[in-house]
């Protein structure tokens, strides 16, 4: 790909992989290891829970995200099939795929050690030509990372990109992580680094869109968290009540540890410099989160998105017009982008290239000296 076009709106993207994929929608096809035959030869595959001379319970995966558990009379099944070792821990090494889109070196860590971990653990397996490819994969991508190059789509952007361009793909990276994130802090957490170091890309209005969008999702998940926090807190203190002194010990010590954990996580994400806790089973963290929602709901009800959004297109014309040498088109474009966005942050550079593009021009269409 030319750098120049790495320039903004001519580039269509659509983040295809996220890197750190849920168990829970890993394809069966990954654990057929498992399975069990009925004696009317019926075949289920999934993952044995447990065996004994009663019943075989069998996990299944019903759908993308859905797993069932099934119970079958041991007299009914004919077959059990059990999936090794290595079977299932490079199951969960295939949930992993290289993102199409990146800008830090450190997602690749959890990955990359736990690829290492299971060729370090199971050298013998038949798995390892495809975790050696894996974890190659990912090391080089990481190495260009740390060089300083960014990945978006699959496209390598150079380390030597100027500011500006970095700044625009910079903001189109963290969009399409807020668009990929399962969960809506996840997608606020990548808006809060979108509106610090890029937010005169041309993905801040649509992102300014999508956050809004994340804080309503938000909203209605911390109404169910606080429903059931309170229904926890009312058993535990029933359980406290009905339980022995030992039995009461422990709960007491679950309970605590529960908020040592709880309270880890809190100071990992402010010393990370974020603002978005995780929604956690902790009545200030909800509280906490509740009043940023509603004061950051607020602020982004305030940004005209429209009329940046009508920048960002008067810019991307005015760039097609230059690449098709009508000049006078391009000039008028990027007069009306800076009425309407005067600070998105290419337009120093167009101007520029429209300044070179008129000079060249006129040159052409000076006579030749006798």
């Amino acid at each position: 790909m030319r750098r120049d076009e790495l320039l903004p709106y001519r580039y269509v993207y659509t983040v295809k992989n996220l890197l750190f994929l849920s168990l829970l929608a890993l394809p069966m096809a990954l654990l057929r290891g498992e399975s069990i035959e009925l004696r009317d030869g019926t075949k289920i595959e999934g993952k044995i829970l447990s065996v004994n001379t009663e019943t075989v319970l069998i996990e299944v995966q019903t759908s993308p995200a859905i797993r069932e558990e099934m119970s079958y009379p041991r007299s009914d099944v004919a077959k059990i099939q059990r999936a090794s070792q290595d079977d299932v821990a490079y199951a969960e090494v295939a949930a992993f795929s290289v993102p199409s889109t990146a800008d830090n070196p450190a997602v690749y860590d959890p990955p990359l050690e736990r690829v290492r971990s299971f060729m370090k653990n199971y050298g013998y397996s038949k798995h390892m030509p495809e975790a050696r490819k894996l974890a190659a994969a990912l090391e080089a991508d990481r190495a260009r990372l740390v060089a300083g190059e960014i990945k978006l789509d699959g496209v390598w952007v150079p380390a030597d990109a100027s500011p500006a361009e970095r700044t625009e793909l910079g903001g189109r990276v963290q969009l399409a992580k807020m668009k990929e994130s399962p969960e809506p802090v996840a997608a606020m957490t990548a808006f809060e680094v979108l509106e610090k170091d890029h937010n005169t890309s041309s993905a801040y209005p649509e992102s300014v869109k999508v956050a809004r969008d994340s804080l309503v999702k938000l909203r209605a998940g911390l109404v169910r968290a606080r429903a059931d926090l309170e229904r926890r807190i009312r058993d535990q203190e029933q359980g406290l009540k009905l339980a022995s002194e030992d039995r009461r010990l422990q709960i007491e010590q679950g309970i605590a540890q529960e908020k040592s954990a709880i309270q880890a996580q809190i100071e990992r994400v402010k010393q990370s410099g974020s603002k978005w806790v995780p929604v956690l089973s902790d009545t200030k963290v909800l509280d906490d989160l509740s009043s940023l929602v509603e004061s950051e709901e607020a602020r982004l009800s305030k940004i005209d998105t429209a009329t940046l959004a009508a920048g960002a297109a008067a810019a991307n014309e005015a760039q097609r017009q230059l690449a098709a040498g009508n000049l006078s088109a391009a000039k008028a474009n990027l007069e009306q982008a800076q009425k309407l966005w005067s600070q998105h942050v290419l337009l120093a550079s167009l101007q520029e290239s429209l300044k070179k593009a008129e000079a060249a021009a006129q040159g052409g269409n000076q006579p030749p000296r006798p």
